[in-house]
């Protein structure tokens, strides 16, 4: 191989190494720009996490608080539950199954003094 065969081999891998170099800064921008976006967003959810925090901490003790006052309601517990969920679920069921109130159970003059007026 001649000297200036080498010459030319050299002036093509320097003009290559020159093309990766530059390609490499380019990726290098790139992926600085997206690293510092990812840190941005990591800076905004670590803060949302702070007052996140606070606010469940101020709710549990809301809650806390509650349950406190609740405590001393003498005679709270010695009052029974009345389960609405049953009633609607049988009145929910009934009109399933295709029952309906008969026109005796609905009182029309009630009806109409709640209905608004056109």
């Amino acid at each position: 191989m001649s000297i200036l065969d080498t010459v030319q081999m050299l002036e093509l891998r320097t003009k290559k190494a020159a093309g990766l170099i530059a390609m490499l800064r380019k990726e290098k921008g790139e992926l600085q720009e997206r690293f510092d976006l990812v840190n941005t967003h990591n800076a905004e959810l670590e803060e949302y996490v702070e007052k996140f925090t606070t606010s469940n901490k101020l709710i549990e003790e809301s809650i806390a608080s509650a349950m406190e006052n609740l405590a001393t309601i003498e005679g709270l517990d010695d009052i029974p539950l009345i389960d609405d969920a049953s009633l609607e679920l049988e009145a929910a069921e009934g009109f399933t199954a295709g029952e309906t109130a008969g026109s005796d159970e609905i009182d029309l003059d009630l009806l109409l003094e709640e209905s608004p007026s056109l």
